[in-house]
């Protein structure tokens, strides 16, 4: 029997990125502790770990999964609602609308009948036309 499937996820892919943050996130700490250089205050603040989170999960699933979009889009709102002035009045109906149209226009997963009817090499394993006999 021919197994056609081949394996490509790389286990440490997740576990690199992870450490990449972790050192880019505690050189920042550091040097914003020893003032070393001109930080901005927002650049600590906890909508960044939103967008942090949200880079992550897209780094580790290769950026094909959509929650990421909505980790980094929910860290924007609060950042730009916590550094702008009355920005809360247009950040949560523009999101409303961005997530509208994603919904409205993102393509629609194939479902199994779909699979089966445009799969030919799969229909070559299965014979759908003849009714099982029991022995």
């Amino acid at each position: 029997m021919n197994n056609d499937i081949i394996n490509t996820e790389n286990k440490r892919n997740g576990k690199i990125m992870l450490g990449i943050i972790l050192l880019a996130a505690g050189g920042l700490f550091l040097i914003d502790q020893l003032n070393a250089f001109l930080i901005p205050d927002w650049l600590f603040s906890w909508p960044m770990w939103f967008i942090a989170w949200g880079a992550y999960m897209g780094a580790k699933h290769d950026f094909k999964k959509p929650s990421w979009i909505f980790m980094i889009l929910l860290g924007v709102i609060f950042l730009v609602n916590d550094n702008v002035n009355d920005a809360d009045r247009i950040t949560w109906p523009i999101a409303l609308m961005l997530l509208g149209t994603w919904i409205a226009i993102r393509p629609a997963k194939q479902t199994d009948r779909d699979f089966w009817e445009k799969n030919e090499k799969a229909k070559q394993h299965f014979d759908f036309e003849q009714p099982k006999t029991e022995a």
